[in-house]
């Protein structure tokens, strides 16, 4: 088996394990529930599942936006890669008059082209779930204020003290 036929089969594998959205819910549940649990919160299913619902749907869609960043990031570079080292002297030699040259510098091309389309979709795909991660995480952050530290440090040193 060959090095990318191995690489191939333990993507497969890595994505096949991946939980998916409803399985990270059910476990954020019954962790939620353990956690409950062990430090003495009388919660019962409902309400741990509710809580833990509402948790995942706060992080996936972050967690989305980001891969989506990534594969950005990752496509800018592989095009800054081919911009940079490949194309110049890919077009320098093909000026030079070399046929082989003129063959890989067409394929090089059409593989930049392809490779920006893909590129072009992904940041639209960025912009629409970003703005749509953006919008619904103002409205989290105008609700639910963070405590400042002090606040949490009172907290704290009260249950401390309890």
């Amino acid at each position: 088996m060959s090095l990318t036929a191995q690489q191939e089969e333990q993507a497969r594998q890595v994505k096949a394990a991946l939980p998916g959205y409803l399985a990270v819910r059910e476990m954020a549940a019954a962790v939620l529930l353990a956690a409950g649990k062990d430090i003495g919160l009388r919660l019962d299913e409902r309400d741990a599942r509710d809580l833990a619902e509402a948790v995942v749907d706060a992080i996936h869609k972050g967690a989305e936006v980001r891969g989506i960043a990534f594969a950005c990031d990752v496509a800018d570079m592989e095009l800054a890669a081919h911009h940079r080292y490949l194309l110049p002297p890919s077009r320098a030699k093909a000026e030079a008059g070399d046929p082989l040259a003129r063959a890989v510098l067409h394929d090089l091309e059409k593989y930049v082209e392809g490779a920006k389309k893909l590129r072009d979709e992904l940041v639209e795909r960025l912009a629409r779930g970003g703005g749509q991660w953006m919008a619904e995480r103002q409205k989290v952050v105008a609700v639910v204020p963070m405590p400042t530290p002090d606040k949490g440090q009172h907290r704290a040193g009260a249950k401390v003290a309890a």
